[in-house]
This record gives structure tokens, sequence and C-alpha cells, in this order.
């Protein structure tokens, strides 16, 4: 897995609907889990309630698209973890939540691991200083690489 890192594309990060729409957005088949959250919706008040309540937030990709594009509001602190639409809640949140580690996981070959053991994609908010994504397809890291074009493939510690 390869892991590109965002920290010079924008004075402030992240605003997701940028990232989920450059990776080809309502076309992904992905539950999103997020999790390790601060972020403040200025229009959905319940969505803020069940991030405190749960913390976590488990959604189809068009419930998340469909809160974006309402309210594109600041993720200054995440981890959206894209898992296939196939799985249930209860198969997904059997695991571990992930949580911000800010080198994330690496094997002994100094590849990135995704934390979340069924997910295919994911995407870190770094208090609002950088962003970075951990993915096997080479695509989605393009797509990614195509919005950030000063990002970077970071491969070690």
């Amino acid at each position: 897995m390869k892991r590109y890192i965002s920290k010079d594309d924008e004075k402030y990060y992240t605003h997701m609907l940028k990232i989920i729409n450059a990776i080809v957005g309502e076309h992904l088949k992905y539950h999103w889990l997020i999790t390790d959250i601060e972020a403040y919706p200025q229009h959905y008040p319940r969505l803020e309630q069940l991030i405190s309540e749960n913390g976590y937030l488990l959604l189809s990709n068009n419930e998340l698209l469909d809160i974006l594009e309402k309210d594109d509001f600041q993720w200054i602190w995440g981890v959206f973890s894209a898992i296939p639409e196939q799985y249930t809640k209860e198969e997904i949140l059997k695991y571990e939540l992930p949580y911000i580690i800010e080198n994330t996981k690496v094997c002994e070959d100094n590849h990135f691991i995704i934390q979340h053991p069924l997910a295919e994609i994911e995407i870190t908010c770094v208090d609002s200083s950088y962003v970075f994504i951990v993915s096997e397809n080479e695509t989605v890291l393009e797509l990614f690489k195509k919005l950030y074009p000063n990002s970077t493939e970071n491969l070690g510690l």
C-alpha cells in the first residue's frame, strides 16, 4: 500500500467533499466509517450529537455526499475508512475503531497498512494541517495526487 500526504497544497485542511469528489464521488460503493472526529457541522446539530454519543459515524457514500453537499464543513481531525458496501454495520463494528496516528501503521517493508481490516481506502485529517490517504488502488491515489499536486508519496517514517 502507498500513502500520499498533502501539506503544502492548502492553507488549511480538510473539506472532504473536495476529496471524495476528486476520487470519483458518487460512484464510490462504500460505507464510510468516520472515527476520531473533531468537526463542527453548522447545519447538522444531530450529526454533532451522533459524533459525541457514538464516537464514530457510519454513513453510506450517498449519505456522506448529501451531508457534505449541504454543509461542506471542515474536518479538523478524523479518519475516514472506505469499506465496501457489502459489509453490514455489525461486521464493520466488530473491529477496533481506527484512530489518528500521524505515521499510520507500517509493516516491515515500510508499506502502510489501513487500520480497519475491511477498508480499502483510509483518509486521515490531521489538525487542519494536512491530509493523507492510504490505499492499494492506484487510480484513487493518482486522483488524490491530481487534486493535491504537491502531495508526496511518503513511504518511510
